[in-house]
């Protein structure tokens, strides 16, 4: 598990949904909360890291576009839940997902996750 992963799996905070490590040609899941454990199928999972390695790779224009070479998160936010993507290298990244509301501490665990990956 990666020192991203574990800095999540730590944070004293919501638990995650779903927290997987995230490689360039593959993925290992690191955490399902048993409450949404039967949600989601190989196939649902093989084809969203599929689809957030995609915006890995083309999110490195955009960021040379607007002038930064790295960022801390990604954060997409639904209703009800929350999605973090973490770079911890190139095409390297944590996803991570959790249930959330409007006290949801965001940059309590952005900050805590940059630390860990501050410490690598």
């Amino acid at each position: 598990m990666s020192p991203i992963a574990e800095a999540i799996l730590a944070f004293d905070g919501p638990t995650p949904r779903v927290v997987a490590d995230l490689r360039s040609v593959s993925f290992e899941i690191e955490h399902v909360r048993e409450d949404v454990a039967d949600r989601y199928s190989d196939a649902d999972l093989d084809e969203a890291y599929q689809l957030v390695m995609s915006n890995q790779i083309t999110g490195d224009d955009f960021k040379r576009l607007v002038g930064r070479s790295e960022y801390r998160a990604q954060t997409l936010f639904f209703d009800g839940l929350a999605v973090f993507l973490f770079p911890s290298d190139r095409y390297d990244a944590v996803f991570a997902s959790f249930d959330y509301d409007d006290s949801f501490p965001v940059t309590g665990l952005v900050s805590a996750v940059t630390a860990a990956r501050d410490d690598e």
